[in-house]
């Protein structure tokens, strides 16, 4: 410590307090209550500056033990260099463990202007230090550096999520040695924290890329029953301050389904489609079940619903289309904005939710919307209890009664489902304290309903007896939850359902026939661009050349441009072709290229592009071509 000076000169604390003075008010204009907190900071608690034989400042900090330097006492900006240095070029998010005197996040912002640098430091004291010493200024105002004092998963959870294309395709995380050590509890929390998002968000784009191109064609295919739905706008906080029971299928639910008998007129029974058998078989019609998987596999949970039963269907539209027909009960649509684009002229705007990934999520939020309070879980283990996948006696049972021998039974068999996913299983804390064993996808379900208890202000009660914990929830018995909320009849009413109606089929067909011609257009238009973009590619070394063949593209960009509705519905069809473009549009930023380098690798971009929606249009005029006959076809048989 001897060797650094014991103060700063008076040019270089003016200069500071002009950095603080920038940076603050970059922050009062993004985060103005952190920069409250950093301005309201006392100057008796500002972290004393020293300088350097480099001529920039560093600074002691108390740790537990012993004083901790915040950065080198010889060149702090060398030692930042040095930090920095090892990381990939491709990064496009990129999360810093502490800010120390902030050297190494200013030389981030310089080394990937493009990415967004996400700082995890709890010590508003070290922040405000960070900001007499560098200027972030423009980046905080750019959302280019983000601060993060508080592990508030919920919100960074939907931050996060708004980048994870770019996470994707390229994250790198940067530790500041000297902050692990001041706050080791913080940061390792932080790393965890980001781990779960990681898993989280993996398995969010894996099901988006895997799934879209089957999604977008069941939403087309169920225009029919969406148009002919009500939607739910009807059941909006109807049942305000009632309590509602989700009934969901895991292990557990055999430990206690046997009370929910109880409950029936004293809750809202909403149950998810894997269950819903299994309610019936105990003589519970709930008033509501979910279904949204896009897989015909779920037709089985409806096969043998009796054809006198009322409960409500409440599903997402891109559900298999078998299970409407199937389904006995009154049905009720979500609000889509796919089918909303397709029908545009109709001018729907039936009422949404907000997007689950499992039919339990999506129970949850109609429990929500319809203003239940307290929700109370059923069987929502999220894990392997009892060495079980799902309770007995679900329709799991039927698809696998033909393997079924004695020696080979039910047991067995959701065993071997439980020892095939070994690779992805994770032992994670259970609602008792101790721990159980779950799976990347469930886990992944687990952070999303963490995220929602965190925004809800509803009690959440989880009474599955079962699984893992869930942060959020009231741990407690279903006979308890009975006892203390279920014991008095309900005082609302759900809205009757009006039914189906079949009367506007003639709007949607005019609509999916111009959707179908704009799609024709949007194929010619490639085709046209196809050759010129070649044509453009083999004559990089004749800018005037070049030139005229831009001139060419440019008109038939603008009559893209206003066909911008349709295109942004066929572009769902292939979000993988959408992800390879923006990560080839985000390495083309990254990477530092001569003028016709660059402009070859734009090019080649677009060629490719222009080949998969040159495919994609012409899969959506096929697809058009399908609903518009399927409607006609399904019109016929329900008029």
């Amino acid at each position: 410590m001897t060797s650094i000076t014991t103060s700063l000169s008076h040019s270089d604390s003016t200069h500071a307090a002009q950095r603080l003075v920038e940076n603050l008010s970059a922050l009062w204009a993004t985060d103005p209550s952190l920069a409250l907190r950093i301005d309201q900071l006392p100057e008796s608690e500002e972290i004393d500056l020293l300088p350097t034989r480099s001529g920039h400042q560093t600074a002691w900090v108390g740790g537990k033990t012993r004083p901790i330097l915040l950065a080198s006492k010889y060149d702090p900006v060398d030692e930042a260099q040095r930090l920095v240095r090892s990381i990939p070029d491709q990064c496009h998010e990129l999360f810093v463990r502490g800010i120390g005197l902030g050297y190494h996040v200013e030389k981030l912002n310089q080394l990937f202007p493009n990415a967004t640098c996400w700082v995890f430091e709890p010590d508003v004291r070290v922040i405000r230090s960070a900001f007499r010493c560098v200027d972030l200024s423009q980046a905080i105002l750019d959302h280019k550096v983000r601060l993060i004092t508080e592990l508030d998963k919920s919100r960074l959870f939907s931050e996060w999520t708004s980048h994870l294309a770019a996470i994707s395709v390229g994250h790198h995380v940067v530790d500041h040695p000297p902050s692990l050590q001041l706050q080791t509890e913080f940061l390792q929390q932080a790393k965890q924290l980001l781990e779960e998002f990681l898993s989280f968000g993996k398995t969010t784009l894996n099901t988006l890329l895997v799934n879209s191109r089957r999604t977008c064609e069941n939403l087309a295919r169920n225009i029919p029953w969406y148009v002919a739905n009500p939607g739910i706008g009807r059941l909006r906080n109807t049942m305000s301050g009632q309590p509602a029971i989700i009934v969901a299928a895991g292990p557990s639910l055999r430990k206690n389904k046997h009370l929910l008998p109880q409950a029936k007129g004293r809750a809202v029974l909403i149950c998810v489609q894997t269950a819903f058998q299994q309610l019936l078989d105990i003589g519970v019609e709930p008033e509501f079940v979910t279904s949204l998987d896009y897989h015909d596999i779920c037709a089985q949970f409806f096969q043998h619903v009796p054809r006198h039963i009322r409960t409500e269907l409440v599903a997402e539209p891109k559900a298999t289309p078998r299970i409407f027909d199937l389904n006995p009960g009154p049905l009720s649509l979500l609000g889509n904005s796919f089918i909303e684009q397709l029908l545009r002229e109709m001018k729907l705007q039936r009422p949404g939710l907000a997007s689950g990934a499992t039919v339990a999520h999506l129970a949850y939020y109609l429990a929500e919307y319809l203003g239940c309070d307290p929700i109370i879980f059923v069987g929502q283990d999220l894990g392997f209890s009892d060495g079980l996948a799902y309770a007995p006696g679900t329709s799991y049972d039927d698809l696998w009664k033909p393997e079924l021998s004695r020696f080979n039974t039910v047991e067995m068999m959701q065993w071997q489902r439980i020892v095939r996913d070994r690779a992805i299983l994770r032992k994670v804390p259970d609602y008792r304290g101790g721990t159980t064993y779950t799976e990347e996808r469930l886990y992944t379900y687990l952070q999303q309903f963490e995220r929602d208890f965190a925004q809800s202000q509803r009690m959440i009660i989880d009474a599955t007896e079962g699984g893992v914990a869930k942060r959020g929830t009231v741990v407690m018995s279903l006979q308890e939850a009975l006892q203390r909320y279920c014991q008095r009849p309900l005082t609302c009413r759900i809205p009757s359902h009006p039914g189906l109606q079949w009367d506007r089929m003639a709007d949607v067909i005019q609509s999916l026939q111009n959707r179908r011609e704009e799609a024709e257009q949007i194929v010619g238009i490639g085709q046209q661009t196809l050759p010129i973009l070649n044509q453009i590619r083999e004559s990089l070394d004749d800018q005037d050349r070049v030139n005229q063949l831009i001139a060419k593209v440019d008109p038939l960009r603008l009559r893209v441009n206003e066909l911008a509705m349709t295109y942004d519905l066929i572009t769902q069809l292939t979000q993988q072709s959408e992800l390879e473009r923006y990560a080839a549009d985000r390495r083309i930023e990254s990477e530092k290229l001569d003028g016709t380098e660059k402009q070859r690798r734009q090019i080649e971009r677009d060629i490719i592009n222009v080949r998969h929606m040159i495919r994609a249009a012409q899969t959506f005029v096929t697809l058009m071509d399908q609903c518009i006959d399927q409607t006609r076809t399904l019109t016929e048989r329900m008029t």
